[in-house]
């Protein structure tokens, strides 16, 4: 293959195009042995403005980086591990089970006791996330991965705000108008696609033609409706309700897990 297509990774090397498993925009993940690395898009005829750009937001997010995990020997509940951060890249924990969103689209609807599982380990993610002072505002089911026991965890902390240190969550916004609630927002949407197996595509930058910049805490009816039956339908519709789970935020789900009561299915 022509070099000039061939991306260079932070030390000046040609990356092999088979180890490379996500790429977005302005950078990519490649996977070294147990490790998946982040790291800017640059090409050979790259302008050095265009390798600053692309490294600068790299760079941004190793800041969300250090203030969700500063010690790397400690992973934190419920989002991916970050294993160090040399130079302009990202080192994290692999994770061999791949993106959700691949999952639910090749495999069979998930049992409801691993539903569960995961609705109690993304909240905690989420949580973990807000009590950094961190908003994620890319919560969707290909920014979250499994692992080999089909655990699973937040990545992809590209596009997160980091707040002040002292800031109240349940009133705050960052600048593109992202909060607590678009996340739990958008949270529920990916509950909503594990729970029912159908994959949505709502975006919160969806504004009828306005700034697509500035997300907008969706209405109930640009949501799916959900079946009366749907075992996780209160704690789907709280999602979907700016506020709706008051000051515990994220952790509101937990309890409503830890009181739920979901009938076992019948054996045939």
């Amino acid at each position: 293959m022509n070099s000039v297509y061939c991306p260079i990774d932070d030390e000046g090397h040609y990356i092999q195009l088979h180890t490379i498993i996500a790429s977005g925009d302005a950078a990519l993940v490649a996977h070294r042995d147990d490790m998946a690395i982040k790291m800017a898009i640059v090409y050979a005829n790259y302008t050095l403005e265009e390798v600053e750009e692309n490294r600068s937001k790299i760079r941004r997010e190793q800041e969300v980086w250090r203030r969700i995990q500063p010690d790397f020997e400690t992973p934190v509940e419920g989002i991916v591990q970050c294993l160090d951060l040399p130079g302009d890249t990202i080192e994290m924990k692999y994770m061999s089970g791949g993106t959700l969103s691949k999952w639910l689209e090749h495999r069979a609807r998930p049992s409801i006791q691993l539903q569960k599982r995961w609705f109690r380990q993304l909240a905690i993610g989420l949580h973990n996330l807000h009590q950094r002072r961190v908003i994620h505002s890319d919560i969707l089911s290909r920014n979250i991965l499994l692992d080999g026991s089909l655990n699973v965890a937040i990545c992809d902390l590209g596009a997160s705000s980091i707040m002040p240190i002292d800031t109240i969550m349940a009133n705050a916004v960052d600048e593109y108008n992202c909060s607590i609630w678009t996340d739990l927002c958008q949270l529920g949407l990916v509950f909503y696609e594990i729970a029912t197996g159908r994959m949505t595509s709502i975006s919160l930058y969806d504004n009828g033609g306005s700034d697509n910049a500035v997300a907008r805490f969706p209405s109930r009816d640009m949501l799916p409706a959900l079946g009366k039956r749907l075992w996780a339908r209160d704690i789907i519709e709280t999602c979907w309700r700016e506020g709706g789970y008051g000051a515990a935020g994220a952790a509101g789900i937990l309890a409503k897990l830890d009181k739920l009561h979901v009938p076992r299915r019948r054996r045939r």
